[in-house]
């Protein structure tokens, strides 16, 4: 896969950015330890997320056909929101057109567990190489009668560049698993260790960050430990964004 060539309209105020690690839920446990769990903080960090630089509010009134009329927005930015959808939807406007090769396929899927009440992201897979329009992204929205907002740059949307070639060249084989005759001594001897480190007030998780067993031996190495993404924006209206590496949490 290489480079993807992103235009944006002149004065859309969206922006574009690799996917942060940072989830305000995950800073509200205790001592942060949420972040602890690798292969979550690492997923945090994939793809491009896609936010604006207002707030959006709206409120749906549980009815659900092809008319506009039952989702209200109260608050948007500019030429932000649209309901041309019907049927309990919200859409954005994002006016980012990506341009890829023929090999590289763009997946929109909802922010890594990112939550919001009350809507869910569509998740979507385009051939970006010929599309002509603008990256559609829409919400279902779940819940009715109550006011839905996206504070200013909340992510509506992950999108990830993928192959699918490459995907469906993977073969899945499952096959019977054979018997280990130390399996229940080894378990026995797991939950002591866990036992003992959770009365020192000590986690396991670095088992798997480490690619490590319970005895601290080596299993293995992670394809990678990082996610790094560049982005760089040229354009003339950058509302003051930098150019930005991000690298997941580890």
């Amino acid at each position: 896969m290489s480079d993807i060539t992103v235009y944006k309209r002149k004065g859309h105020r969206v922006k574009l950015e690799q996917t942060k690690v940072q989830r305000d839920w995950m800073d509200q446990t205790t001592d942060h330890h949420a972040y602890k769990c690798f292969p979550m903080s690492l997923v945090n960090g994939i793809g491009y997320s896609i936010s604006f630089l207002d707030d959006i509010e709206f409120v749906w009134d549980g009815i659900s056909d092809n008319s506009e009329d039952h989702v209200k927005i109260i608050k948007s930015g500019f030429n932000v929101c649209n309901l041309a959808r019907g049927n309990a939807t919200i859409s954005f406007n994002t006016e980012l057109w990506f341009k890829t090769d023929e090999n590289t396929s763009l997946l929109s899927i909802a922010p890594p567990n990112h939550f919001i009440d009350g809507v869910i992201p569509f998740t979507t897979l385009i051939s970006t190489s010929f599309y002509e329009f603008p990256l559609p992204v829409a919400w279902k929205i779940t819940k009715p009668n109550q006011n839905i907002i996206i504070p200013a740059g909340t992510p509506i949307i992950t999108v990830i560049p993928i192959s699918l070639k490459e995907l469906t060249q993977r073969k899945l084989n499952i096959y019977d698993k054979t018997h280990d005759p130390d399996e229940n001594k080894n378990n026995q001897e797991k939950l002591k260790v866990l036992m003992k480190m959770r009365n020192e007030g000590e986690y396991h998780t670095h088992w798997y960050r480490d690619a490590v067993n319970y005895k601290n031996e080596k299993l293995g190495d992670h394809e990678l430990k990082s996610i790094k993404l560049e982005v760089n924006d040229f354009t003339s209206d950058n509302f003051g964004f930098n150019n930005e590496w991000r690298t997941t949490m580890v």
